[in-house]
């Protein structure tokens, strides 16, 4: 099953480089799927139901970021888009030619990665650990990024050597930053509205459920089969709570179920150890 990784992008020298990594990526790791969209949105078409449908499907998300795209309105507002499609864990902003001490407010909040061989590596790594079946032996891997790396380096610094942007920037009014913020917001507001509203009270009788669940395998000690089941439940009682808005019910849950099922632990070591006595 292929990988899917969007990446982000705005103005001419971040489509450029979000370009060539697109062009990359499947062919260093032949299970990946990239996608961006070859037009800049921000200068004016709207984010439409194609976009929105790849960020519902991405896997990654990576953010290209250049010294003259970081605080733009469009860049700010897909970060967003994919933090609520994707486990930020895995929405990475690429830096080139900027450092993270640059990043300022939302964007500091997803992993940052500089344009350099380490660094890059390690984003790498990412999305072959997310590949599941189809990701590549660590060996392979290394392999396929020593051999691939150099020629995305060279276009790469090609790509900023041939494009320095200027600094005189194209002066927007007030107004026609404003009207653009003003937009944003409403797209997000409306893709909010479509997602299926999570009643946050079936959420905390869902979790009360669980934690009675637990106190239930507590006093019976009734272990491995229980524990089991409520490890597959971990992750769908995430993403609901994700969702929702409220992760703190989740990891409230969470440190119940490992304060549990440590002293679960504890108590059937302390039961082999006076059956042995």
């Amino acid at each position: 099953m292929a990988t899917k990784v969007f990446i982000s992008w705005s103005g001419e020298l971040s489509r450029l480089l979000a370009e060539a990594l697109r062009e990359w990526l499947p062919s260093a790791l032949q299970y990946v799927k990239p996608y961006f969209s070859p037009e800049d949105i921000e200068k004016g078409t709207k984010w439409n139901t194609e976009i929105a449908k790849e960020l519902e499907l991405a896997d990654i998300g990576i953010i290209c970021l250049t010294h003259n795209n970081i605080k733009k309105p469009w860049i700010l507002f897909e970060a967003g888009a994919l933090s609520k499609s994707i486990d930020k864990s895995r929405v990475c902003t690429l830096l080139f030619d900027i450092e993270p001490a640059d990043v300022k407010g939302p964007l500091t909040s997803f992993q940052s990665t500089r344009f350099q061989r380490d660094d890059f590596k390690r984003l790498i790594t990412t999305i072959n650990n997310s590949a599941e079946d189809a990701k590549l032996e660590s060996g392979v891997l290394e392999n396929v990024f020593d051999m691939w790396w150099p020629k995305l380096e060279e276009k790469v610094k090609n790509i900023l050597s041939s494009n320095v942007e200027q600094e005189k920037e194209d002066r927007r009014s007030e107004r026609d930053m404003l009207e653009e913020v003003l937009e944003l917001t409403r797209m997000n507001a409306a893709r909010l509205t479509r997602s299926p509203r999570i009643s946050e009270r079936a959420i905390m009788e869902l979790v009360e459920i669980l934690d009675e669940i637990m106190m239930i395998m507590r006093h019976f000690r009734n272990d491995e089969k229980s524990y089991y089941l409520l490890k597959k439940l971990d992750r769908p009682l995430r993403h609901i709570c994700m969702e929702a808005g409220i992760p703190e019910m989740y990891e409230q849950h969470r440190m119940k179920m490992r304060s549990i099922v440590g002293r679960l632990r504890d108590e059937k070591r302390f039961i082999e150890m006076e059956n042995e006595g």
